[in-house]
């Protein structure tokens, strides 16, 4: 091999290792969506602005600062397309309001929310579709909404039917698909349970295999929530105290 085909060699192989290099790099300050089929935001980059959340916004703002997502205005919802986990997918976020009315978290049909949390000016509610319309119970109530004060919203959302084949047996053998189950429950910035419901009178009518969105929104006036982190996936990747995961 002549000199000069090994000096070319080394060249070639000197610029591979500074492209993985510099790739690496990139790669390293690249925010980290989640692993698959997780949806992780910690607010920590431009999320509302790059199309990572579709915002659709009437009389309301979406800023992000010094990692913190404000909800601010009037009416905004912000929302994902999300793979499910096949047995269970958990819907978490850490949220806390400067001042209270009306907001909600949960997961969805695209562009229709099916079920999730409410945190309002008079308490935290579990809302569900079901076959007599939108249903929501309270969970805990206030008089006085605790502002500036940070809690954990969570909701669990069961799949009835985890191995595909029993969901095409169902369907061709069973006069009614089975519906999902869902867990709803509040914890204080501390991670401790506050409460906790699994609605069953009426239970929800959604369908497992429908589930492709998460979303957040506040709606009517008034509204400044502020939102520090939020995840969807399954419970293995839930982020933040252990007590969360339970």
């Amino acid at each position: 091999m002549s000199r000069t085909l090994i000096r070319s060699v080394v060249i070639a192989l000197i610029f591979l290792a500074l492209g993985v290099a510099c790739a690496a790099a990139v790669l390293a300050y690249l925010p980290d969506p989640g692993s698959a089929p997780a949806i992780f935001d910690d607010f920590n980059w431009s999320s509302t602005s790059n199309g990572f959340w579709h915002v659709n916004a009437i009389g309301a703002t979406a800023p992000i600062k010094n990692g913190v997502l404000t909800l601010k205005g009037d009416s905004i919802e912000l929302d994902r397309r999300l793979q499910t986990d096949p047995k269970q997918t958990v819907v978490i976020a850490k949220v806390k309001a400067t001042h209270f009315h009306k907001f909600g978290m949960g997961i969805g049909i695209y562009h229709a929310g099916t079920m999730g949390l409410e945190f309002d000016d008079d308490g935290v509610k579990c809302g569900r579709g079901t076959d007599f319309g939108w249903k929501i119970d309270v969970m805990k109530g206030w008089t006085l909404p605790p502002v500036n004060q940070w809690f954990y919203l969570k909701l669990v959302v069961n799949n009835p039917y985890p191995n595909p084949k029993d969901l095409q047996w169902a369907e061709l053998h069973l006069p009614a698909v089975k519906t999902v189950t869902i867990t709803c429950s509040v914890f204080d910035s501390h991670a401790r349970l506050l409460a906790r419901m699994t609605p069953v009178n009426p239970p929800p009518n959604g369908h497992y295999v429908s589930l492709d969105e998460v979303f957040m929104r506040t709606w009517d006036s008034g509204n400044d929530y502020q939102v520090d982190w939020f995840y969807a996936g399954p419970p293995s990747g839930i982020p933040g105290p252990v007590s969360l995961r339970t």
